[in-house]
């Protein structure tokens, strides 16, 4: 007799998305500006998933100004150009509903939801990284408050390729976190060692969240989506006990 077996199981599963989000509907220009970004980081993007946002082109049919100049671009010549530079596009976002058979056509699925990206943007040129803490009084209350009333506690390192997602709390490393290890929390991220590999916390848009880590070493560091790569997080903060925030939409860099 035959055992019945199920063909497939379902499970989710959290990880980051690189989002591009295009401002300009020029394949060619988009093309030699992300060929020397992938320059700057061989590897890093390498076979990596990522999600086009066309909000600053032409937004979505509920997006206010609708009447606005569309600039649209194909997207049939936009996923071959990403799979020439070796990255994986896997969807659209902020597309018009009557372009949905054109995703598909593309091999795109189209993104629903997720926080806009109208406020994240790279810092790393610019001087948002300084050396004071906030003390006003509002922040430190609301910061309070924001806190969540349990954490997940892990004491052995955070070895490479390891994933862990702590949900509607804080994290607490008291081991390292090893290079191709991923933590992400929903509150804040504390390591009481070195943070390599990547730390995100606020993952569900938690503007108040903060990193705090032992020594700075990692690759990625993100609050609410607001990111920092290894090559931005200036030289004087790396390798030293350190504090991670968002202000006015930046993401600063502070000495413990």
């Amino acid at each position: 007799m035959t055992r019945d077996v199920t063909p497939f199981e379902l499970e989710g599963m959290v990880s980051t998305v690189t989002v591009l989000r295009l401002t300009t509907p020029d394949l060619g220009a988009l093309k030699r500006s992300l060929r020397t970004k992938l320059e700057q980081l061989p590897g890093f993007f390498q076979d990596a998933p990522v999600v086009v946002d066309l909000s600053a082109l032409e937004g979505a049919d509920e997006d206010e100004g609708e009447g606005r100049d569309r600039q649209e671009v194909s997207l049939d010549e936009l996923a071959a150009l990403l799979r020439d530079l070796k990255v994986v596009p896997i969807g659209i976002r902020n597309l018009r509903e009557s372009r949905r058979a054109e995703a598909r056509a593309a091999g795109l699925a189209v993104i629903r939801g997720g926080r806009r990206t109208t406020k994240v943007r790279e810092v790393g040129a610019e001087p948002a990284v300084r050396s004071e803490r906030p003390s006003e009084p509002e922040r430190v209350r609301s910061e309070r408050e924001a806190l969540p009333s349990t954490s997940l506690v892990l004491r052995t390192p955070l070895r490479s390729g390891k994933v862990v997602y702590a949900e509607q709390c804080d994290a607490i490393i008291l081991a390292p976190v090893n290079a191709g290890a991923e933590i992400i929390a929903d509150g804040n991220i504390h390591v009481y060692a070195s943070l390599r590999g990547r730390a995100l916390a606020g993952a569900h848009g938690n503007e108040e969240a903060r990193i705090y880590c032992k020594s700075l070493e990692a690759d990625l560091v993100a609050i609410a989506g607001c990111y920092l790569r290894a090559d931005e997080i200036p030289e004087k903060n790396r390798g030293k006990p350190a504090q991670i925030y968002l202000e006015n939409g930046n993401l600063v860099i502070a000495e413990l």
